[in-house]
């Protein structure tokens, strides 16, 4: 998330070196976006200054040379709706006193005149905005398994495998063999022709 930062550009003479850090720091700063206006109180209706402040919804931090509770008064009278938020350099804001759900971050440069100071909070507060999302959208649900997953088949033309001693049983073409006798030519022949039917 980005966040506006309103600075109103009229400093008193001895604030105008820390509205001119505050301007060389803030723009192009990641994340801040800066915008320059005239006292809120001296913008006529139909000012460039009022349209772009209208253009403005979000949350948003406003940095003037007067005291918060002023501030926040002018901003009311401009329809700048919003509430005043607490952060680090404005700790207690009180209760909200305004309707509107907009956060409005008010810096009062009177009292804080360190640039460097007030960036640091300005991100602090855009960070603390910022909601990290995930999105799920990209994931697709899992592919139910098959439903005879894990049970293998047989291919065709092909007999489950047998132990030795069942396909020799179950295909015997001839008499069994002791092998306790003599071998003859006739025996070993068949001992030959029984592994050969075997494929061994």
């Amino acid at each position: 998330m980005r966040l506006p930062v309103i600075l109103v550009q009229n400093s008193p003479a001895n604030g105008s070196a820390v509205a001119e850090a505050l301007v060389a720091s803030l723009i192009g700063h990641p994340g801040l976006d800066l915008t320059l206006v005239d006292r809120f109180d001296s913008l006529a209706p139909d000012s460039t200054d009022r349209m772009t402040l209208a253009g403005i919804t979000v949350p948003a931090a406003v940095l003037d040379w007067r005291t918060p509770e002023e501030l926040f008064t002018t901003l009311q009278g401009i329809e700048f709706q919003g509430y005043r938020c607490a952060h680090q350099l404005d700790p207690d804001p009180g209760p909200p006193d305004s309707a509107h759900r907009r956060r409005l971050f008010l810096f009062d440069l009177n009292d804080h005149r360190d640039a460097k100071q007030i960036v640091a909070e300005l991100d602090r507060i855009r960070d603390s905005l910022s909601v990290k999302t995930v999105s799920l959208g990209g994931l697709a649900p899992p592919k139910p398994a098959p439903q005879n997953a894990g049970v293998e088949k047989a291919a065709p033309n092909h007999p489950p495998a047998n132990t030795v001693s069942s396909v020799s049983n179950s295909k015997t073409k001839h008499p069994p063999i002791t092998l306790n006798q003599d071998p003859t030519d006739d025996t070993l022949n068949e001992l030959l022709d029984q592994l050969d039917d075997l494929d061994v």
